[in-house]
């Protein structure tokens, strides 16, 4: 599955969320995004998965948790 099948499902479950995570594109992005969305900055986990691969994990106000894989 790739990074739009993810985007499409994500948005056919929660249009909204969907609609706001479609324009970001990178770590910058999702970090400026992220306290407009109501999530703190100390909650936020970045895990190394390799030199140059992370998964990022942002937890939600509504206790589900969003992730991205950045590289």
């Amino acid at each position: 599955m790739n990074y739009a099948d993810q985007l499409a499902e994500l948005t056919a479950a929660d249009p909204h969320l969907g609609a706001q995570v479609a324009g970001l594109r990178n770590l910058e992005a999702i970090l400026q995004w992220a306290p407009g969305a109501g999530i703190a900055f100390a909650g936020i986990d970045l895990l190394q998965q390799d030199e140059y691969s992370y998964d990022l994990f942002l937890p939600m106000p509504d206790s589900r948790w969003l992730t991205f894989g950045v590289s």
